[in-house]
Order: structure tokens, then C-alpha cells, then sequence
């Protein structure tokens, strides 16, 4: 299996390569092989349709692995973002693409545990769950998204369309974590556009050439909805 750092140097190659002929899509200077999604990442756009984007703006991700999904929101919408993920491997290597992006200003990474923020409450204006594990516990990650939200301050959580029963158990648990004015909208995972798709090729020969299984997220069905999941602390 390819080290992070094999993986993040793989990953610059190829982009570096990819924009000799190819501009990179807006925010995705690394053609979201960063990202660890297999999906065109304007799936997120949404999430900027609640709350009013400005520089002042402190937003929160809570598991941004190499950081992609991170640098992607801050570009497009002008916010700054913290993120955080339990691998210190993941997160040194985020530093890394961010630093070479020139993003160390607007977006930044620490390693933390995510049902125990090392953070500060009340201090960011919206916190994103975006992709993450089925086995996180979403009780005590609800909780901590709401300890470090600001009064009126937005959160936003993705996951695959559940069944009913689950589906409700997930809104009681944001209620019950002192959330408002959950909202439920499901929206379908479309293909990453061309230049994309041809840089994740790329990486996969390159791993596949040095004998490094790719670790990169599966291929996921893009007809199959996700939740977006929203709501606001008020209190």
C-alpha cells in the first residue's frame, strides 16, 4: 500500500503534468485527487446556499484527510477553514499539497480526535461532515459540531440515503444535540468532470506502475442520492 507520502508526491506529479495541458477545475488544483471522492465535488456547492460566505467567515471541517474538500469550499467561497482528522499522516500531507497550493493563509490542519474537537467552543460560523466513515459516532460528532458553532451558526452533514427508521434516527440525534431547523434534501452524485477522470487514471497507473496498490477511495455508483443534511445552532 502506498505511504501518504508516496501517495501526495504521486498526486503532484500527475497534476503538475495534467496542467501543462489541462486547466484545473476552479478550487481543485489537484483535479480532487485530493479530495478522495470519485465524484464531481459541485455536489458541495449547496452548502454554501446556507450562510452568508465572506472573508470574516471561519468554517470548520470535521475529517478533511488530504484536504481537498477543505480548499475546494475556501475557493469558492472565500471562507477561511480549519481541518481536522485523526491521521497525522493525512495531516502532514494535507499541509504539504496546501503549502503548494498557496492556500497556508486561507486553509489550515490539525490532527485531533473528531469526537473530541481540540478546539476552542463557539468560534466557527459553520462546520462540515462530509464523507466520512458509517462506523463515526454521529451522537458525540453532533454534539462536538455544536459545542464549536457560534450562536446562529450553520452545520452541514453527508451520507448515503438511509432507510426510513435510520434516517429519523440520525435527525433525533441532531435535535437532541441541541440543533434547529434540520433540514433533509437528497441530491445525486454526478461524474467528475473529464479532466478529472483523466488525472485519476493517471495516479492509478503511476501507483500501479511502482508496485503501490492505489489508496484511493472506490469508485461509488453516481445514481445513488445522498443526504444533505442541514441545521443552526441558535442557542
Amino acid at each position: 500500500m502506498a505511504s501518504e507520502h508516496e501517495l501526495v508526491a504521486a498526486i503532484i506529479d500527475v497534476a503538475r503534468e495534467l496542467t501543462r495541458s489541462v486547466v484545473p477545475p476552479r478550487g481543485a488544483p489537484y483535479f480532487c485527487l485530493d479530495a478522495d471522492a470519485t465524484y464531481d465535488l459541485r455536489v458541495f456547492d449547496s452548502l454554501s446556499a446556507r450562510g452568508i460566505f465572506r472573508k470574516y467567515e471561519f468554517a470548520l471541517e470535521i475529517g478533511s484527510g488530504l484536504g481537498g474538500r477543505a480548499r475546494w469550499l475556501a475557493a469558492r467561497n472565500g471562507c477561511r477553514i480549519v481541518g481536522v482528522d485523526p491521521s497525522l499522516q493525512k495531516v502532514a500531507a494535507a499541509k504539504i499539497l496546501n503549502r503548494r497550493a498557496h492556500m497556508d493563509e486561507q486553509v489550515l490542519f490539525q490532527v485531533g480526535r473528531l469526537d473530541c474537537l481540540p478546539l476552542r467552543g463557539r468560534i466557527f460560523t459553520h462546520v462540515w461532515v462530509l464523507d466520512v466513515p458509517a462506523d463515526l459516532p454521529l451522537g458525540t460528532i453532533a454534539s462536538e459540531a455544536y459545542r464549536v458553532l457560534r450562536s446562529g451558526g450553520y452545520f452541514a452533514f453527508q451520507t448515503g440515503v438511509q432507510l426510513p427508521a435510520a434516517r429519523h434516527a440520525v435527525l433525533e440525534t441532531l435535535r437532541r444535540a441541541g440543533f434547529v431547523e434540520v433540514e433533509v434534501r437528497e441530491t445525486l452524485l454526478a461524474d467528475p468532470v473529464d479532466a478529472c477522470r483523466i488525472a485519476r487514471e493517471r495516479l492509478h497507473t503511476r501507483l500501479r506502475a511502482r508496485s503501490e496498490p492505489a489508496s484511493l477511495a472506490p469508485s461509488a455508483p453516481h445514481d445513488t442520492p445522498q443526504l444533505q443534511i442541514f441545521a443552526r445552532r441558535l442557542g
